[in-house]
């Protein structure tokens, strides 16, 4: 067995030593740098690419981030008037990982719900609004006022009224077509405007040739006025567009020419039952010549001034209120109107001139309307 040898060994090390040596850089002598070795010196992006980022800066710009993005949430909650504790939650919402952040937002969606819920159980119940009832009488009005109208009595005058309701939804909630209780409301304020509408109508007819007073046996009855006496037809029509948003018209004239002649033979109670079938008499005989149902009316018209006052009359333009309710009539009564068949009432004729008596019991001012 050898020994340690150090002086081998010693040569060993000196001989690895130098074959390290050769591979290292050599060292120059200082000089000054040129612009040349700075260019050269710079880092290439490829370099840089290589340069490895230091974990606690990105940490840092995480941070810095999310900083500023609390400090904008929290100053535009500020801007929103939010509450000191509801401050204090967005403060702690801003600190939560996502998963809690995303379980916070169900919960107060699930929260959110049940406030929703409690608001639509302690909802009033539904009632037709002074404003809804404002617009009922309105339309109402143009509506019985309408040349358009194929009949004034019975459903369809209502529906006319329901449909413009719809379109323009006068204060009625969303979704109230799916409920039949509350429809039913605004259907009976619709039925009442009209019968209250009908019943002015009929009064202002019977102001226009006749007029109450006490006979002997001091009860009030009416009597028929001189012919010098009664309303033209022009001074009829205003009466009968008063406080409405309806315009004189050639066409209103002639229905009012109508109202008249059928009132005359019939005052009483069925009075719209009567006007109702001289429509669908001028209907029949028409047979959608539009030039005859305007002949008759003229004729109507004519037969008007011959009895109650001659008169000239300028007609007016229709309104956009007129004109859109005639326009909706017209569409949606084209073929729905029927002729009522009721046979109360004296016959009538094409064109009627003579007086007619209210039946007894009746003085042709209160009208029935059901």
């Amino acid at each position: 067995m050898t020994s340690f040898s150090g002086d081998a060994f010693a040569e060993r090390m000196k001989a690895a030593a130098a074959q390290r040596e050769s591979y290292t850089t050599p060292v120059h002598t200082a000089r000054k740098r040129t612009r040349h070795d700075l260019s050269s010196a710079a880092p290439s992006d490829d370099d840089r690419d290589e340069i490895p980022m230091n974990p606690l800066s990105i940490l840092n710009t995480s941070r810095s981030a999310t900083r500023n993005t609390a400090t904008v949430v929290k100053s535009f909650a500020k801007k929103q008037k939010l509450r000191g504790e509801q401050l204090t939650q967005l403060d702690s919402f801003l600190n939560d990982t996502p998963t809690v952040r995303e379980g916070k937002i169900f919960t107060l969606l699930l929260s959110l719900q049940n406030d929703v819920g409690n608001i639509i159980v302690a909802a009033p119940a539904f009632s037709v609004s002074p404003e809804l009832k404002t617009n009922i009488q309105s339309y109402t009005h143009a509506v019985l006022l309408s040349p358009k109208l194929a009949q004034y009595r019975g459903d369809l005058p209502v529906q006319h009224v329901m449909n413009i309701l719809k379109k323009h939804r006068f204060d009625m909630p969303p979704g109230i077509e799916n409920n039949p209780a509350d429809m039913h409301k605004i259907t009976s304020a619709i039925q009442d405007a009209f019968t209250q509408c009908r019943s002015s109508c009929k009064k202002k007819l019977f102001a226009s040739v006749r007029v109450m007073r006490v006979n002997e046996s001091g009860a009030k009855v009416p009597f028929d006025l001189e012919p010098a006496q009664h309303q033209n037809l022009f001074a009829l029509a205003q009466a009968l567009v008063e406080g409405t948003k309806c315009r004189i018209t050639n066409s209103l004239c002639g229905r009012i020419a109508l109202m008249r002649d059928v009132y005359l033979q019939n005052s009483g109670a069925a009075f719209w039952t009567d006007l109702d079938r001289a429509l669908g008499v001028m209907r029949t005989v028409a047979n959608g010549n539009e030039d005859a149902r305007d002949a008759m009316f003229e004729e109507l018209i004519l037969a008007d001034k011959a009895l109650h006052g001659a008169v000239d009359i300028t007609y007016q333009v229709t309104n956009d209120v007129q004109q859109e309710v005639d326009d909706l009539i017209d569409a949606a009564s084209a073929d729905a109107a029927s002729t009522p068949t009721s046979n109360d009432g004296p016959r009538l004729s094409e064109v009627a001139n003579g007086l007619g008596d209210p039946p007894e019991g009746d003085n042709g001012v209160e009208d029935d309307m059901s």
